[in-house]
């Protein structure tokens, strides 16, 4: 039996789906796992990679001929899936060896976890600050732009994002972010996967919200890492960040997601 799906949506990711590849083949660990990956319409190097892979019997292939998004993508993936559980992952989350087999020990241990979320590092060593509490709009607004170091948005910007938390310890959480998270299969389908009316953005913290909202926990697990080749949205000055669409993408979904909670 298969015990868990790693579903990977990519879309013009250049070489990272091959980097992600190459670190998942190199896992460790006693059970069978199968490695999906699903196309949103790309038209660089990353699909003749993953048509290769898939004739080498490495994969399971699915290619749309439309951007799904993030949610449509991996709830694609996630109908073709057969594992117990599902991973599910960015296309630049390179995996160490032993992480499918603790976060699968984990699970099986407290079945009453419906998202597992383990240390995000990024390339230059630092923690990636990937669990975080719930938050109001000023609070994005904040995290983007300077209000971040200006109180009061400093101490609400601080809250959201858990500066005082203890990353080096396994804690349930609201939310965590959805470059690479396992759920069981069974949790998945009970809240009908992610909301696909996100095209990108917020619809991880959604689902971490509609999972707790069915009795499961959320629960940050640092007993292992991955490695996330990541470029932060807020990088840059604020003029350069209002000409970004991606900004615009985010501010949408999150007017949708605050929307959708306003009564949480």
């Amino acid at each position: 039996m298969t015990k868990v799906s790693c579903v990977i949506v990519n879309y013009n990711t250049k070489y990272f789906p091959r980097m992600c590849l190459e670190h998942l083949e190199k896992s460790k660990c006693g059970f069978d796992f199968e490695i999906i990956f699903v196309d949103n319409a790309s038209h660089d190097e990353s699909l003749e990679f993953l048509e290769k892979a898939y004739k080498d019997g490495k994969i399971k292939l699915i290619k749309s001929n439309k951007n799904l998004g993030f949610g449509g993508g991996n709830n694609l993936g996630a109908k073709n899936a057969e594992g117990k559980y599902i991973l599910i992952m960015n296309p630049d989350i390179f995996v160490e060896p032993d992480t499918l087999q603790k976060m699968v020990d984990y699970m099986e241990k407290h079945q009453d976890t419906g998202v597992l979320g383990p240390k995000l590092i990024y390339y230059n060593g630092t923690v990636q600050d990937s669990c975080r509490r719930h938050m109001n709009y000023l609070t994005l607004i904040a995290k983007r732009t300077f209000l971040k170091k200006i109180p009061p948005f400093k101490g609400m910007y601080e809250k959201y994002v858990m500066n005082d938390a203890d990353y080096t310890q396994t804690r349930e959480v609201d939310l965590l972010v959805g470059a690479c998270f396992m759920i069981p299969r069974k949790v998945y389908e009970q809240v009908g996967g992610f909301d696909e009316r996100y095209f990108l953005f917020m619809e991880d913290f959604d689902l971490c919200r509609e999972i707790h909202k069915k009795g499961h926990k959320i629960v940050y697990f640092p007993e292992t890492q991955v490695l996330h080749y990541h470029k932060r949205l807020s990088q840059g000055s604020v003029l350069r960040l209002l000409t970004k669409k991606v900004f615009w993408i985010h501010n949408h979904s999150a007017l949708k997601y605050f929307w959708k909670w306003r009564k949480g």
